[in-house]
């Protein structure tokens, strides 16, 4: 049998990777998605309505209409969209209001490009929110109910080097800044982090990528041990019984 290949990697793939082999194998090869979840739609139907606000179109209908698609895909399941419309058109305000809005760039770029090195003989593929290269920068949307998201963690990421890399080579010119949008799923907050792309960065992920490569070549999927699919199922008690005296 001829061994897999993924026709491209991404950001996400090879961070997924990295965390743990079993869970890409079973999302690359196997195609087993995961089930739709609240977060992960709620996620869907704000990018949607920041394309759209973007794109000169209307924001708050794109929103509602993707939220209305949302929750009826998790209406089988028992579950609900969280958190509740009113929270996602607060955010949408908000965010027009602080001056973020309006028709500019161009929405959900995609680039599909060689990395330097040969010994990943695949493209990266990846979709930058929002370029901006009159200003020369790009925008990244991000949601949580936490305050995890941060500068430090930004840098951190390789995300911001792979998309500024990425940017640079599709618009000839270096970008100065990456603006990360951070919005609250528990209060509607809107918070603006800049962060600066760098070439150390993208250098990094260039490295994992080639293990990523390599290890694929070589059929290498062992689980990482501690993650909820590696893990050992935990057996389920059976009922407690009381045995009863007899004569």
């Amino acid at each position: 049998m001829t061994a897999f290949r993924p026709a491209h990697l991404s950001v996400s793939s090879v961070a997924l990777f990295a965390r743990c082999p079993a869970q890409w194998r079973r999302r690359y090869i196997d195609r087993l998605a995961e089930p739709s979840n609240p977060p992960m739609l709620f996620g869907k139907a704000f990018h949607a309505a920041l394309e759209a606000e973007h794109r000169g179109q209307d924001s708050e209908r794109a929103l509602i209409d993707a939220w209305n698609a949302g929750d009826a895909d998790l209406a089988a399941s028992g579950q609900a969209m969280r958190p509740g419309k009113a929270h996602a058109l607060a955010l949408l305000n908000t965010y027009r209001s602080r001056g973020y809005g309006g028709a500019m760039g161009e929405p959900e770029r995609m680039f599909r490009l060689p990395l330097p090195t040969p010994l990943v003989p695949v493209p990266v593929l990846g979709y930058i929110d929002l370029p901006i290269p009159e200003r020369r920068r790009f925008r990244e949307f991000k949601s949580t109910a936490t305050s995890s998201w941060n500068a430090t963690k930004i840098a951190l990421e390789h995300q911001l080097h792979v998309y500024g890399w990425a940017y640079q080579t599709t618009y000839h010119h270096r970008a100065e800044c990456a603006e990360y949008v951070i919005f609250g799923t528990v209060n509607p907050t809107v918070e603006l982090i800049e962060a600066t792309p760098l070439p150390d960065g993208f250098r990094l992920f260039e490295h994992a990528a080639i293990g990523v490569w390599n290890a694929i070549k070589a059929g290498d999927f062992e689980g990482c041990g501690t993650c909820e699919l590696c893990r050992p199922a935990t057996p389920t008690p059976g009922p407690t019984i009381a045995w009863e005296a007899t004569a």
